[in-house]
């Protein structure tokens, strides 16, 4: 992958993002709309993203890549679930808030961000790629992520099945059907998908900006736990899954789809769940905003050096 492709497509994604933290700054976006611009992304636009991006194509993945793919992100979790008791246990972490840090490692942003920059960087053709992670994401935030926002609030979450029957999943499942059946919508339907689809990319990143904005981003950078977390999980970490990943005998794109996701920020997502069930917000949102600032140094950084390992 080339990495400076890498860095301008993170620059573009930065100014939307600082248009968002200037638009709530200036109030022109206030909580409630920060609110209702969030539920629009996540429930809405993100879902109809990963459907527009395999309508009207003829994509060319054998079944053998797929699997490769899925072997991927089946790495990738596995790897972060590890990665979030050995990390806890080195910090000496033995309160409460070990879980929720074990909650931020395992959920990257592999929606709001992963999308926007694999469709920019490698086509519009390996979004359906990104509906696994993004599948497996969903999965994972509402079975062993209600089971870890609980525990650091100090309660006991009760699993329904109802809650896997979100948006995210649904849209994950039906782009993946569609990819795989080479079904053909109506080109009204197409085109309406599309454009709501193509909305999405500004919106998401206004949305991460309005919420970098309702953070004290100077608080943020001076946390030497903050900084210790982001070289390791932004920096440490996906340089050794880059690197890893380049010398495994696959295809090489999909192989750059596990790289970005590797390299991506924890998910907004994680602080909603850490103030729904009873804890407390801040420090996941904290870690959500330098881990989505410094994702636009760490990530080319991280392709760049691995060409040299």
């Amino acid at each position: 992958m080339n990495y400076w492709i890498l860095f301008e497509q993170l620059l573009v994604l930065l100014a939307m993002m600082a248009t968002g933290y200037i638009a709530y700054s200036v109030k022109i976006i206030d909580d409630k709309g920060y609110s209702q611009l969030s539920s629009l992304v996540v429930r809405i636009l993100n879902p109809f993203l990963m459907i527009s991006g395999v309508l009207g194509k003829r994509i060319a993945f054998s079944s053998a890549e797929i699997g490769q793919n899925i072997n991927f992100v089946l790495a990738l979790y596995s790897i972060l679930f590890l990665l979030g008791f050995v990390y806890v246990r080195l910090i000496r972490c033995i309160d409460n808030r070990s879980y929720l840090l074990r909650m931020l490692i395992l959920l990257p942003n592999v929606g709001f961000m992963g999308i926007p920059l694999v469709k920019e960087i490698l086509g519009a053709e390996y979004i359906v790629l990104v509906a696994f992670y993004i599948l497996g994401f969903n999965l994972i935030a509402y079975t062993y992520g209600i089971h870890l926002s609980a525990k650091y609030g100090g309660k006991n979450a009760k699993f329904s099945l109802k809650t896997l029957f979100n948006p995210g999943v649904i849209c994950a499942v039906l782009a993946i059907i569609i990819f795989a059946y080479h079904i053909v919508l109506p080109s009204p339907v197409a085109s309406f998908i599309n454009y709501l689809g193509e909305s999405c990319i500004v919106l998401s990143m206004i949305v991460v900006g309005a919420f970098l904005a309702k953070t004290d981003l100077k608080q943020v950078f001076i946390n030497k736990q903050n900084l210790l977390f982001v070289f390791v999980f932004m920096f440490l970490v996906p340089l050794i899954m880059v690197v890893i990943s380049k010398k495994i005998q696959c295809n090489t794109n999909i192989a750059a789809v596990f790289g970005i996701m590797a390299c991506m920020p924890v998910g907004s997502a994680t602080c909603m769940f850490a103030q729904e069930y009873g804890g407390d917000g801040t420090e996941a949102a904290h870690i959500v905003a330098s881990t989505t600032v410094s994702t636009v140094i760490t990530a080319p950084l991280v392709f760049y050096l691995a060409n040299f390992i």
